[in-house]
């Protein structure tokens, strides 16, 4: 499985889930820009996950930046 980020969003209201970043592991490749369709009036849940595979010679950590809402 080794390291990987992704980011879900989830539609509280409609009991959805969208995919907004899938499974990326990308060194050195600047920043992945992502965005997605909101519905006035729904909750929203953000899930930022960095994954790490617990090799011991690989580090891993993701920086996720201008994380917004309007």
């Amino acid at each position: 499985t080794y390291d990987w980020a992704t980011a879900t969003l989830k539609d509280n209201t409609a009991n959805t889930t969208a995919t907004v970043l899938a499974q990326t592991c990308a060194a050195s490749s600047g920043w992945t820009a992502v965005s997605s369709a909101l519905t006035a009036g729904h909750s929203y849940t953000l899930t930022l996950t960095s994954h790490d595979d617990n090799y011991a010679g690989d580090a891993t950590y993701t920086l996720f930046d201008d994380v917004a809402v309007s």
